[in-house]
């Protein structure tokens, strides 16, 4: 039932599967940042973005501020909140994606809750992705057996795996000719963590026997140590919390911000 959905899919998520091209010629990982949409303002999210980029980031996740964000462990949770409670949403973090899209070159991937796609209607949701420049969608709420509800509307569609999944998901995510794999590092919500080295090993393998995707590996990846140990099996790695944490840190002093931002994207693309 999937082949019917992938024309439709060909219509973005273009300039991420040419990244990986490129990053594969070079034997590089891929460095995907996360970013909560306009926390903490407009103008210094954008600050931050543009220094992400220049630390060597190839990617951008830009996430959604919602009310009930189950994936998400306690820092980026309260960025959710944060947002939120600033009257941030969908539409306001499609407005602001649409400002990235001016501001830098980095292919771009919207990280949204189902809830508020839902409410706004999917249609209208896959042209204004279009129309922001949104390259691909990640909704961490929607089963991939449930993908389908999105699937014909143009939109490059993740998937993610977990740890758990069966093997039959995983021929599930493959099927879909993904521009990647968002590959879950464990059962659990995101944050900063130790990572059980072995059983990811492992997981990916499984993973990769199945998929010929590129596979990113998030959730809990925040040192170089992480970076290099996964390097073989995985494609790419996603920092979220770590960058997070940092802004958290140094936002009362904007103008250290994006330079902190900066040397960490730095150290971590060294390693790939």
């Amino acid at each position: 039932m999937w082949k019917k959905w992938l024309v439709c899919w060909e219509v973005l998520g273009v300039k991420i599967r040419n990244r990986w091209d490129e990053l594969k010629k070079k034997e590089e990982m891929a460095l995907i940042a996360f970013i909560m949409a306009a926390v903490p303002d407009e103008d210094l999210c954008l600050e931050c973005i543009r220094a992400l980029e220049q630390g060597g980031c190839d990617l951008l996740e830009l996430g959604v501020p919602f009310t009930d964000p189950l994936a998400d462990g306690e820092v980026i949770e309260r960025f959710h909140h944060r947002g939120v409670r600033r009257g941030l949403n969908l539409k306001r973090g499609l407005d602001f994606a649409a400002r990235v899209r001016d501001a830098c070159q980095l292919p771009l991937i919207l990280f949204s809750y189902y809830n508020p796609i839902l409410q706004m209607g999917l249609d209208k949701f896959a042209g204004d992705c279009r129309s922001a420049g949104v390259e691909a969608v990640i909704v961490p709420d929607l089963p991939l057996d449930e993908l389908g509800r999105l699937a014909g509307q143009g939109l490059e569609l993740i998937p993610m795996l977990a740890p758990s999944s069966t093997l039959s998901r995983v021929q599930m995510a493959a099927e879909l000719d993904p521009a990647f794999i968002y590959c879950v590092s464990v059962r659990g919500v995101t944050g900063l963590r130790s990572l059980p080295e072995m059983e990811i090993k492992d997981y990916l393998q499984k993973v990769r026997r199945v998929s010929t995707a590129p596979l990113a590996l998030g959730f809990g990846i925040s040192q170089p140590e992480q970076v290099r140990a996964f390097r073989e099996q995985a494609d790419g790695v996603v920092i979220g919390s770590a960058l997070a944490q940092i802004i958290e840190e140094y936002e009362s002093r904007p103008a250290l911000l994006p330079g902190i931002l900066e040397k960490r994207c730095q150290a971590l693309k060294l390693l790939s």
